[in-house]
């Protein structure tokens, strides 16, 4: 929970491709370009979904809002995904610059956020609302090719274009309960 009086909970893991896989199938999106033949990747269910632009992952959170009529979902902004994860700790164990890919979302699940949540440095960048002075998108959280250091969660210097996918990003949701 990010806080009581804001009345928004940040999601446990990043979206995952089996969550994904729902979206597309519902809507008729086109699948991330490293599904083969817009078939998720095997035995990659539970592994961020990455290689969505931003458009794609914002489409995905107003499906979201439209399925829970109880609750709008959106992507987070830079400083509540900062909020949510907290300093990273010293022996955090995350996935970064040591493999070659993506790693299941709970793989280092005894490394959490200060909100609880886990899976928030490496794997995967995740997308925020957040832009710098040129217009791009600020990613938080470091990923799987990414130094140890650009995992960190002050970094706050790393932007993607909003209109293509890569390899790397992915993204959370953030739940805002309707009153």
């Amino acid at each position: 929970m990010l806080g009581a009086s804001w009345n928004v909970s940040i999601a446990y893991t990043p979206v995952t491709n089996e969550d994904y896989a729902k979206f597309l199938k519902a809507t008729g999106r086109k699948a991330p370009k490293d599904w083969d033949n817009g078939a998720m990747p095997a035995g990659k269910g539970r592994h961020p979904v990455v290689n969505v632009s931003y458009d794609d992952a914002s489409a995905y959170c107003q499906w979201l809002s439209l399925q829970d009529r109880k609750a709008v979902y959106r992507l987070p902004t830079e400083e509540e995904w900062e909020f949510a994860a907290g300093h990273m700790p010293k022996d955090a164990d995350f996935n970064c610059g040591e493999r070659n890919g993506t790693s299941p979302v709970d793989a280092h699940a005894a490394t959490s956020g200060a909100c609880g949540a886990i899976d928030m440095w490496g794997n995967c960048w995740e997308w925020t609302i957040s832009t710098d002075a040129e217009g791009q998108y600020i990613i938080k959280g470091g990923s799987w090719d990414s130094e140890r250091d650009d995992c960190r969660s002050e970094k706050s210097d790393v932007v993607r274009s909003g209109g293509q996918g890569y390899a790397n990003v992915g993204f959370r949701v953030v739940r805002t309960d309707l009153i």
